[in-house]
């Protein structure tokens, strides 16, 4: 995997995370303010709109077409209340950190650092909402 095939993994990753993460907010629509998933999920689907963006530039930078969105993203299961939404930002969370790993190995400088300060902050956030702390975070195999 090269550079710009890593950082369109990471792109893509972020797409279906801002996906699911929309789900959580409409399930999440009734929560009062204030409240922690909700405060949780709006401050992660800032991140990662954030991160999306942030991809889009390094990626038309190398004079590449950024990988664009699909319409709509199968869920691996339905949402209905607190506890599935904790659960799909958990699986949201783990699979982006999976792919920011892979894509530490096909990086070096800047987008090294982009990618390892990514996968650091999806591994938080799966810890945030609830998963095991784990000694090697997106690498399985470890």
């Amino acid at each position: 995997m090269n550079r710009v095939d890593a950082l369109q993994s990471c792109l893509a990753a972020e797409h279906a995370a801002l996906f699911g993460y929309g789900v959580l907010g409409g399930v999440l629509a009734g929560v009062p303010a204030g409240e922690p998933d909700l405060e949780r999920a709006q401050s992660s689907y800032a991140v990662h709109r954030q991160l999306r963006d942030d991809l889009t530039v390094l990626i038309s930078e190398a004079e590449a077409e950024p990988v664009a969105a699909a319409a709509v993203y199968d869920l691996p299961f339905t949402v209905r209340d607190r506890l599935g939404c904790r659960h799909l930002a958990r699986l949201l969370e783990g699979r982006t950190a999976t792919v920011y790993g892979l894509a530490i190995a096909a990086t070096v400088d800047e987008d090294r650092a982009f990618t390892a300060a990514a996968l650091r902050g999806s591994v938080l956030r799966e810890v945030s909402w609830g998963a095991d702390v784990v000694p090697f975070p997106a690498i399985p195999e470890l």
